[in-house]
């Protein structure tokens, strides 16, 4: 398919993709339903404090990468999951909490999936809002196998 400027225009400059196209029409149905459940294990560890479901979503072999903090930069295997329970206890320890969250966009494509979402709640004691950007791979095992969010807040 060919998209002109003229077509792309006539949408408005909206992009559509059919949604066998945004998933992929040979991805496994099966690590769709594990990255929902990664997502929601994520979400819920924000709200609580518990990261316990989210961590067994977490291969022993996963990448993890966030962008500032006490684990800042990209940890590969071996060090990938031991960088994110790190991260996971720090944010526990200190009480922070995201326990609002909008969902502006959630993207499967293949075995990833791309959330952005708009979350409020309390970092270091203090009242936060921010903008996050989260991509999830899962793996041949059945866990994710990659884990990396990009965020930046909003001034109040």
């Amino acid at each position: 398919m060919k998209l002109t400027r003229r077509a792309f225009a006539a949408s408005g400059g909206a992009l559509f993709v059919s949604a066998a196209a945004a998933w992929g029409a040979t991805s496994d149905p099966g690590a769709r339903r594990m990255l929902e459940a990664a997502v929601d294990a994520f979400f819920t560890g924000w709200a609580s404090g518990d990261w316990t479901a989210f961590l067994d979503c977490c291969d022993e072999t996963m990448t993890f990468q966030f962008p500032v903090g006490e684990q800042p930069g990209r940890h590969g295997p071996p060090d990938g999951k031991q960088a994110l329970t790190a991260w996971t206890a720090a944010h526990q320890a200190q009480g922070n909490r995201i326990t609002e969250s909008t969902v502006d966009l959630k993207l499967f494509a293949a075995d990833w999936v791309i959330v952005c979402d708009r979350g409020s709640g309390t970092i270091g004691g203090a009242r936060y809002t921010g903008l996050h950007a989260i991509f999830m791979q899962a793996g041949s095992t059945g866990r994710l196998v990659e884990f990396r969010e990009y965020f930046g807040e909003i001034a109040a």
